[in-house]
């Protein structure tokens, strides 16, 4: 009897060095909160003002896709109840890519609950050296990645199945991820694009990113449609101004918009091309720069 009261003490006194004296931020406005909200029967909202984090409830658990910069993301266990749900049935994380924002929490949630991690393997690379350079209360982990994918990988939880594809621009190995949501009982196409934006510094990553365009917008074009944009920052599919839309109107379902996500494409691609167009300006006034002081020399 002494022995496992000793084994409760124990337990009971390395509780607050795991998870209690971490950090957990004041949900305010400054900080970027937002009150999670459903969007359709089998996804929630439960990300912030600036990085998108989902929820998919699966007959076999929860799915969550993304997990926000590190501390915020420490806010989505309680995201998760307020939407009537229990975050210790959230089975898998799924993340897009590498940077801080996208993996910050996945070691924290996956420590609370068991949740496995999914990404691709460069992306991992990418997500350890992140966590090396983080610092202060934005200081994280590398989670451990329990299943890798590659492109056109599967994964099957529950009546949900989740398709990944590799879609190199904004980082070498980004994630795109496409599984089918439901609104009132009927099915619809979504699919989340893991490189929102180009690289900023790298031409040739650039360059990819057009290229991934291309290949999404042939992949979105196959019927049914992609008609469901969950992009991985609120303000590229104006996510919170179609919420408001549907404020008092339970009869339409504005995250439903197919035009949308291909004018969503559209934009990104009038982005990435600019972005080739000033890299390769300043490559070449770099190159100007080191044939004349060559000459000088």
């Amino acid at each position: 009897m002494k022995f496992i009261q000793i084994l409760i003490l124990i337990f009971l006194f390395n509780i607050p060095a795991t998870f209690a004296d971490e950090f957990v931020p004041e949900k305010s406005d400054n900080n970027g909160y937002v009150e999670p909200f459903q969007m359709f029967d089998n996804v929630f909202y439960v990300g912030d003002k600036w990085c998108s984090s989902y929820l998919v409830k699966t007959t076999e658990g929860l799915v969550l896709i993304e997990t926000l910069e590190c501390p915020y993301g420490r806010w989505i266990p309680d995201n998760v109840k307020k939407v009537g749900l229990n975050p210790a049935d959230i089975k898998y994380i799924l993340v897009t890519h590498g940077h801080s924002d996208h993996v910050g929490n996945a070691e924290y949630i996956q420590r609370m609950y068991g949740s496995q991690v999914v990404m691709s393997k460069v992306e991992y690379e990418l997500a350890k050296e992140q966590a090396k350079k983080s610092k202060g209360e934005g200081s994280f982990k590398a989670p451990v990645v329990n299943k890798f994918v590659g492109d056109g990988g599967e994964l099957m939880v529950g009546d949900t199945k989740f398709t990944f594809y590799i879609t190199p621009g904004h980082t070498k190995g980004c994630l795109s991820i496409e599984f089918m949501v439901k609104n009132l009982g009927k099915s619809y196409r979504a699919f989340m694009f893991g490189g929102h934006s180009p690289s900023r510094k790298n031409a040739d990553l650039a360059y990819a990113f057009i290229e991934s365009i291309g290949r999404i917008r042939a992949l979105a074009s196959i019927e049914p449609k992609v008609s469901v944009n969950l992009a991985n920052h609120p303000h590229k599919n104006k996510l919170f101004e179609k919420r408001d839309l549907g404020k008092g109107n339970e009869s339409i379902n504005y995250f439903i918009d197919s035009k949308g996500f291909f004018d969503f494409l559209n934009m990104q691609e009038d982005i990435g091309l600019k972005k080739i167009a000033e890299l390769s300006a300043n490559a070449n006034k770099a190159n100007s720069a080191e044939a004349k002081s060559r000459a000088a020399d």
